[in-house]
């Protein structure tokens, strides 16, 4: 019978063991730290006559800020954005995302400030979401030369 002499490398092993998890923790750990995290969120906007009693006995307490905010109702979130004290124009909302900053959801609203005529003086958003965020931020952005406003 023929035998083999062979040495097994303890030390060796060891090293190339922690080698393989590092190269691998490298590949799973690094694109996510350069990758953000931002989801799109559907959204359909609710016409007048279908927005829940809920939202619209609340409007009067939020009609007069400029502001977005989030609602559960019967298991479904809805967004809305007023556009506050700015009378002489209207808003459309842009898009919707959702994105993970330290452990928490924040969902960001862009709005588009519009003529009157082309835009809603607030607007209810319902949302393809199942819980609400941690926080709601609103960005705007103006159209035409109501920068000023």
């Amino acid at each position: 019978m023929l035998q083999l002499n062979v040495k097994f490398n303890m030390k060796g092993m060891i090293y190339g063991i922690f080698l393989i998890i590092f190269v691998l923790a490298g590949f799973i750990v690094l694109p996510k730290m350069f990758v953000e995290d931002i989801k799109p969120v559907d959204y359909v906007l609710v016409q007048r006559d279908s927005i829940p009693d809920k939202i619209l006995d609340m409007m009067d307490d939020y009609i007069d800020q400029e502001r977005a905010l989030t609602i559960m109702i019967d298991d479904k979130v809805y967004v809305v954005v007023t556009r506050g004290q700015n009378n002489d124009y209207g808003i459309d909302v842009n898009k919707i995302s959702i994105e993970n900053r330290e452990g928490k959801q924040v969902m960001k609203v862009e709005i588009i400030y519009k003529e009157k005529e082309n835009a809603y003086p607030f607007v209810v958003l319902e949302t393809n979401i199942k819980s609400l965020p941690d926080k709601v931020e609103l960005d705007k952005e103006y159209i035409d030369d109501n920068k000023n406003k």
